[in-house]
């Protein structure tokens, strides 16, 4: 029997919270998203932060995330007065309720050192790793994910600036997902990714249209900041991912 569509709130419920912030952790388990999707930066003292750009600038700061402590970092505001969640605080809080999709990001320019192994340790510690779902647009990221384990489920992010053998890709690296970007989330490519053994998660769809022609098209899940529209289409919760 086949799974119903996947959920996935991205960045939470983002957009009526400030994205990647505790509010909208909350906001997309009461909308019965499926799974939630965060981005994973690293500091300069080594915690795990949760938040989209490499730099400060959208927190109100300035300068990188892997150049600022977590005491920096954490005197930002990220929205309504939140502070910037680190992984461990998002694990701990809502793991139990929701699965998630862990992004993981790189610095500018570089790859954060040991971020994969950190982010697994901490996974693996709270027996969240079976319903845990990593991703990275960087192939390299995800080799050093598949180097420390065999048993983490990951995904090939895809955008429209580097679509080129993208099932290739995935497979290559052991990938069981791919996350292509709307624009190149065609029929074609739905249809040789799950050929390939692949789900298909498609980011970011808000649009109810745009949502109905991917459901007809078999996808596996869609990425959106509105969770609530999405699951209206879908109905019901299907078991736990």
């Amino acid at each position: 029997m086949s799974r119903a569509p996947l959920v996935i709130a991205h960045r939470g419920a983002s957009a009526e919270r400030p994205e990647n912030t505790p509010s909208a952790y909350a906001l997309a388990v009461e909308q019965r998203a499926d799974m939630i999707e965060i981005d994973l930066h690293r500091t300069r003292d080594g915690e795990i932060v949760i938040t989209h750009d490499a730099e400060l600038e959208a927190l109100g700061g300035r300068g990188e995330i892997s150049k600022a402590s977590l005491a920096e970092v954490r005197a930002l505001d990220a929205g309504d007065g939140q502070r910037v969640p680190t992984l461990a605080e998002v694990l701990d809080g809502y793991g139990a309720r929701i699965a998630f999709n862990l992004e993981i990001k790189r610095a500018n320019g570089a790859l954060y050192e040991g971020l994969e192994a950190q982010a697994l340790e901490a996974v693996r510690a709270r027996g969240l790793l079976p319903r845990t779902l990593f991703s990275s647009f960087y192939d390299p990221v995800l080799e050093r994910l598949r180097g420390l384990a065999e048993d983490a489920r990951i995904g090939l992010l895809i955008s429209r600036r580097f679509p080129h053998e993208c099932v290739a890709r995935a497979r290559a690296l052991g990938a069981q997902a791919l996350h292509p970007e709307a624009e190149v989330a065609t029929p074609e490519l739905i249809e040789a990714a799950h050929e390939a053994g692949l789900a298909v998660y498609v980011f970011t769809v808000d649009d109810p249209d745009a949502m109905r022609r991917f459901l007809e098209l078999g996808v596996d899940g869609l990425f959106t900041n509105y969770p609530a529209r999405l699951r209206a289409l879908l109905g019901p919760c299907d078991a736990p991912v």
